[in-house]
């Protein structure tokens, strides 16, 4: 979580050679996108072409602090996603008149090295129609946190769509991210991290209804979101709201033990969701900095090469995705 996030982006960018750098990303919906379009084009340059662009609506509590109505704010966001496209894709002077965005000339400086332009992917935690905007637009979409019930039915939410827009969605249009430390033992492991549960703990810095003020999530994600167990809707993420540390390793939400542990756990994890792509949130609270590297060494030496063995399975449209699934004993995620 960054106040600026293309500067890491732009530090990565010169510390690295070859590997992709995927931004999770701007928050278009309350940032000028003419500035956006420009500084990740900037990056892209830099980086000789590694740039993925994350965008995001943002959370509840960004658009109020923006000063932008809450309702707003898909609207702002898939306005501001074509006029950043705009300006990667088509030269300038041109005039763009939106119902949220009016310029009487945009003229973009400078555009990616990648083209048509970087790949974008879009994160979400558990809104439906974001899922099928994903979808309608070709672009992947990452889910952050949700707990596996819900991730499952979002994601034959977009396999669907994409077959009602004529194309077959795949492992490269879906990815999945979910907590994880590897330690030595399992015993070490789950000390360590009982940490991941510090920003669901302390997360609130201000009035709880900031969290989810009326208008921000649509009535389909307010539903989806209250057949959680606790039944608790407020917007600002997934990650298990709701459910303690022992909950969540139960659910394979957080992840965390030896090798041969995380690698089964992880495996499980594949073979039911059949991501693209995994993220691993590895580090939280006051994780100590040789715990937080040890685990990392361990993940890279012993458990990514055994999941480098885990054949994908191909994925199948349904029709329709139907209603999100009822809580059950793993409960829902948002």
């Amino acid at each position: 979580m960054k106040p600026a996030v293309n500067l890491d982006a732009a530090v990565i960018a010169k510390l690295t050679k070859n590997v992709k750098i995927a931004i999770l990303g701007n928050v278009i919906a309350v940032n000028d996108p003419i500035r956006m379009a420009e500084e990740i084009a900037m990056l892209d340059c830099y980086s000789g072409g590694r740039i993925i662009s994350g965008f995001v609506r943002g959370t509840a509590v960004e658009t109020l602090q923006a000063g932008i109505s809450p309702t707003e704010n898909r609207g702002r966001f898939e306005e501001a996603h074509d006029l950043i496209i705009k300006c990667w894709t088509e030269p300038g002077p041109f005039r763009f008149e939106g119902e949220h965005y009016q310029y009487r000339v945009v003229n973009p400086w400078v555009v990616p090295m990648q083209k048509p332009h970087p790949d974008i992917w879009f994160p979400g935690t558990g809104s439906p129609e974001s899922v099928v905007w994903a979808a309608k637009h070709r672009h992947p979409y990452m889910n952050l946190g949700a707990l596996v019930d819900t991730t499952e039915w979002l994601k034959q939410v977009y396999i669907d769509t994409a077959a009602e827009e004529g194309y077959q969605a795949g492992p490269e249009h879906f990815g999945y991210l979910l907590r994880c430390l590897v330690a030595d033992t399992d015993e070490k492991a789950i000390e360590i991290g009982r940490e991941f549960m510090w920003t669901i703990e302390h997360r609130q810095r201000g009035p709880v209804e900031h969290n989810d003020p009326p208008g921000y999530q649509s009535r389909a994600a307010v539903a989806v979101k209250a057949q959680r167990p606790t039944g608790n809707v407020a917007g600002a993420g997934g990650l298990g709201v709701g459910f303690t540390y022992e909950q969540l390793q139960g659910v394979n939400n957080i992840i965390v033990g030896s090798p041969e542990t995380v690698t089964r756990k992880l495996t499980e994890m594949i073979e039911r969701l059949s991501p693209g792509y995994l993220h691993i949130y590895g580090n939280e609270g006051a994780m100590k900095h040789s715990d937080v590297m040890r685990s990392i060494e361990l993940m890279g030496k012993e458990v990514i090469p055994a999941l480098h063995e885990i054949q994908l399975e191909p994925y199948e449209s349904k029709g329709k995705a139907g209603a999100p699934p009822k809580s059950g004993t793993a409960g829902l995620g948002p």
